[in-house]
């Protein structure tokens, strides 16, 4: 019966987790919304978007928590790619580490995705 469930996709409130499924940016983008309110501590969202999120290249996840996560406002979009790597990699440590030293670094001028709040 849980197979069941599982081949029918759209019958299934997980079927967004299942490897190889492809979420319209809208749908996407209101997932990571939810999860970037629904987590108060920043590497704990942080961490739930990128492991929920993993077909999305990091820069667009970043582009993403950015509009959602008002803690993020004085980093830029590399900036936060840098810290989901940290995230995925170096855990809670990695993570604080690299917030550090992103916090003292000057600022350089975001480009390329000009559909994307910063």
């Amino acid at each position: 019966m849980a197979d069941d469930a599982l081949d029918e996709g759209a019958g299934d409130p997980l079927a967004w987790l299942q490897p190889g499924h492809r979420a319209a940016p809208a749908e996407a983008l209101r997932r990571i919304q939810a999860l970037c309110v629904g987590w108060p501590d920043l590497h704990a969202a942080m961490f739930v978007v990128l492991a929920t999120h993993q077909e999305l290249p990091r820069d667009m996840l970043a582009a993403a928590i950015k509009q959602f996560r008002p803690d993020l406002d004085a980093y830029s979009r590399e900036d936060v790619v840098g810290l989901l790597t940290a995230v995925w990699n170096g855990g809670k440590s990695g993570f604080d580490a690299v917030l550090r030293t992103r916090a003292n670094a000057p600022k350089k001028a975001a480009g390329g995705l000009s559909w994307v709040k910063e």
